[in-house]
């Protein structure tokens, strides 16, 4: 089994991307460790017109999975499309931790969830506790989702284009939810989609496509 993963491993140089990975996780986890008190609020009048919707937690929680298979997808079946994933994934990652250092922001559009009313409520009454209302703009929910889409089109390996359909739709109800549950205003929403357009055009420029079927090292 473990010569096999090794082969497998040499065969596929591109699973090396993988690393990035931890790198992501840090990014990630590194802005919610510096949380200060004074923070620039990004919500506008318009979020108000937005209404709570706590079933929409189940979306945004399923952006987790989301990410993680679709890079699995790619990782055993792209060596293309996997780099650049994960490469738009650490554009979007470094860019927004840059903005939540330099301009700390949030919102203060979540409703008081210390008596949840049913599961959901409770559901992101706990998710509430872990993240923040702070490091909103822009939105990792979005512009990761945004590269995800991207690649999953990008990618030859799905010849059913109903699956890519359906990758979007959720991929939709996954970064809408950032809305409806409260943990983003819609300048999140649109700055993150921003990103994510600008990760993807850098990724897959970097990347690309030999004529005869490889894909194109980027020159040192």
């Amino acid at each position: 089994m473990i010569q096999t993963v090794i082969k497998w491993v040499k065969d596929n140089p591109h699973c090396w991307w993988a690393l990035v990975l931890f790198y992501l996780i840090a990014v990630y986890i590194l802005p919610e460790k510096l949380i200060i008190d004074s923070y620039t609020s990004t919500a506008i009048p318009f979020d108000d017109l937005i209404p709570f919707f706590s079933p929409a937690v189940v979306f945004y929680v399923l952006w987790f999975p989301l990410m993680f298979f679709t890079g699995l997808w790619l990782m055993l079946t792209d060596s293309l499309n996997f780099p650049r994933y994960m490469f738009a994934l650490a554009i979007c990652m470094t860019a927004s931790g840059i903005v939540y250092l330099l301009w700390p922001n949030g919102q203060d559009l979540r409703p008081d969830l210390s008596q949840p009313q049913n599961f959901f409520e409770w559901l992101l009454g706990g998710l509430y506790n872990i993240d923040t209302n702070t490091n909103v703009l822009p939105s990792l929910h979005v512009s990761c989702t945004a590269v995800a889409v991207a690649c999953i089109w990008a990618t030859p390996t799905i010849r059913r284009k109903w699956v890519c359909a359906a990758h979007s739709v959720l991929s939709l109800l996954v970064a809408s939810s950032t809305v409806f549950v409260k943990q983003h205003a819609i300048l999140d929403l649109f700055a993150g989609a921003a990103l994510g357009i600008i990760a993807v055009a850098a990724a897959f420029a970097l990347f690309r496509r030999r004529k005869g079927g490889g894909s194109e090292k980027p020159k040192p």
